[in-house]
């Protein structure tokens, strides 16, 4: 009973580092309720539900596939994270991902149809990055090439929602596909700003976008893809005809923030600021993915 006590309290210590599951599900919850809307227009609790425990057990695998391919790294240049100083071994994080899988096949199977299939899509494409796609460091080497070949996961997981929702891979519609578009564009840009550090926090790993272009090249690029962002955003509003006012009363709200924080990290680049910079994107992300779902 004791170990079990201690393993849970270091678990809990593990997720809120690495894995934040309650930030993590709020982030994840408006872009679950526009990918049902879109699909199929009412969006019933159970869907959301399911939906969000499928997306935290899939992205908690993929995160301790992670930390299994990223292990060596780590105990070199991130020193301070958990498996690292011993808080948790790789042993205990493997009963955890046998469990997530577990949950999340089960799932898929209980659901079954064209969900069940996308899984195992899924599941034998993160097997691959796991091992990097036998490739090692000839991929590991190519940044951008092998963060984009990671991120396809999270593109998976969107495309495994729209199923879960009841889409047909046959007929993909307008609406559908300008969501993807917009749903893709956020994974690229929270992603992005995962990996965005302050001059002189980069470590030595040669592991954040930061690194190789710089943290005002690193702005400029996220301004960029939240412009391309919010264009989409807009054309879902003109497809719908509906609400566009409210579309652009949206963006112009959240674009005073946006400059703002902008403004402040060009300025005095902290962490706390590429923090604000993470949340007040979050905030504009959701705000969007709610009026979606509210317009249909």
């Amino acid at each position: 009973m004791t170990f079990f006590i201690s393993f849970f309290k270091r678990l809990y210590v593990y997720q809120r580092e690495r894995f934040p599951v309650v930030i993590l599900s709020i982030s994840l919850l408006p872009a679950i309720l526009s990918s049902g809307a879109v699909v199929g227009g009412v969006v019933s609790v159970t869907f959301v539900i399911w939906a969000l425990v499928v997306s935290v057990m899939y992205l908690l695998h993929i995160r301790i596939a992670d930390e299994y391919r990223d292990f060596v790294h780590d105990s070199i240049h991130h020193t301070d994270r958990p498996l690292q100083r011993g808080l948790i071994t790789l042993d205990e994080l493997r009963y955890v991902d046998w469990c997530v899988l577990g949950v999340f096949g089960s799932v898929a199977v209980w659901l079954g149809g064209g969900f069940m299939w996308w899984v195992g899509i899924m599941i034998a494409y993160s097997w691959f990055a796991r091992y990097e796609f036998f490739l090692g460091q000839k991929l590991r080497q190519h940044f951008f090439l092998y963060n984009a070949v990671n991120l396809l996961q999270m593109l998976l997981l969107q495309v495994g929602i729209y199923l879960f929702a009841g889409a047909q891979m046959s007929a993909v519609p307008l609406l559908l596909g300008l969501h993807f578009l917009f749903t893709t564009i956020g994974t690229i840009v929270f992603e992005f700003l995962r990996k965005v550090t302050p001059p002189g926090h980069d470590g030595t790993g040669a592991d954040t976008y930061t690194w190789f272009v710089g943290f005002s090249w690193s702005l400029m690029v996220y301004a960029l893809f939240a412009v391309l962002q919010m264009g989409v955003f807009l054309l879902i509003g003109t497809h719908l005809a509906v609400l566009s006012l409210v579309y652009v009363g949206w963006l112009i709200v959240v674009a005073v923030p946006m400059l703002v924080s902008l403004g402040i990290a060009y300025r005095r680049p902290t962490e706390r600021v590429t923090q604000l910079l993470q949340l007040v994107y979050m905030v504009m992300y959701a705000g969007c993915n709610i009026l979606i779902f509210c317009s249909i």
